[in-house]
């Protein structure tokens, strides 16, 4: 039988927002772990993905791209055959149009001191980032996966600080529901509410819900990026200001991707947080908070 998984593709990666993940993105299994403190160092490419170390299964020492922005962890079909696991197809709607993948459940996926055991993924072809980033990437681990536990991004030193959450300057409230994270921002003076997504190299727009102070600038370059689904281009504009909370950014780039507007999603676009130029997020799952400093 053929699954159908209603998502969205944004960017480089996958970030694929599955309406079929439960609202509540903790599990019960974890709470005993809740208490461990764990740092785990990862290697950053490109400025802002972030790939560390993980297991899957009896592997370990696996090479994982972290991605918020991602509510389905995604395993690469290499992998995936290491594994011997039994696969179903699926097809995901996504922002601009439907990608073949096919589905299982892998028997462990953990990072740090999060272990899922017995775990719905997603099987998918991810040589695109190996190829671009020059390095193996056995699988993107979602928030289905990072969001157990609170947890501190520092992207200065390069650490992912699994635990109790960690107090920075500026925090603003953060909507942890079915598998993604998203937070509310100011563009231009206009309100947007926008996911949370490390896996972007940008601040990306959707088309059908650009507000009309970001759509009636004028459109700049067009850049070419590669996800998933392919080849795509976004055309970028640059914002009078950005304001996060009491955050004020500026004059910042954005770029507006062309995309459907039948994704059934309630967030306008992409917020990136290493192209704003913060150096730690930290997010709370407990309480609904993200906090970061500049």
């Amino acid at each position: 039988m053929r699954c159908r998984y209603y998502c969205w593709l944004g960017v480089m990666l996958a970030s694929l927002a599955v309406a079929e993940q439960p609202s509540d993105i903790r599990s019960p299994e974890t709470d005993a772990r809740r208490k461990s403190e764990t740092t785990v160092r990862f290697n950053l490419y490109r400025g802002y993905l972030i790939l560390a170390q993980g297991s899957a299964g009896p592997l370990n020492h696996l090479s994982l791209l972290l991605d918020t922005g991602t509510s389905s962890t995604i395993l690469d079909q290499r992998l995936a055959r290491r594994l011997g696991l039994v696969e179903r197809p699926a097809v995901i709607g996504v922002a601009n149009g439907r990608v073949q993948a096919r589905a299982t459940t892998v028997p462990s996926v953990g990072i740090g001191p999060i272990r899922r055991n017995n775990f719905p993924v997603l099987i998918r072809d991810l040589g695109f980032l190996q190829r671009s980033l020059l390095v193996p990437v056995d699988a993107v681990i979602g928030l289905d996966v990072l969001g157990q536990v609170s947890f501190m991004v520092d992207y200065t030193s390069r650490e992912i600080h699994f635990g109790s959450p960690i107090t920075l300057p500026i925090s603003i409230p953060l909507q942890l529901k079915g598998g993604l994270a998203t937070v509310d921002a100011e563009l231009n003076h206009a309100p947007v509410h926008l996911l949370l997504d490390t896996g972007a190299s940008s601040l990306i727009l959707f088309e059908t819900r650009m507000p009309k102070s970001v759509s009636g600038q004028s459109i700049g370059v067009v850049k070419r990026s590669t996800n998933l689904n392919g080849n795509f281009e976004r055309k970028q504009v640059w914002l009078h200001s950005l304001k996060l909370g009491e955050a004020e950014f500026g004059h910042e780039p954005a770029f507006v991707l062309r995309d459907r507007s039948d994704t059934g999603r309630d967030f306008d676009g992409l917020i990136s947080p290493a192209a704003l130029g913060i150096t730690r997020i930290a997010v709370d799952v407990e309480r609904g908070v993200l906090a970061f400093s500049r």
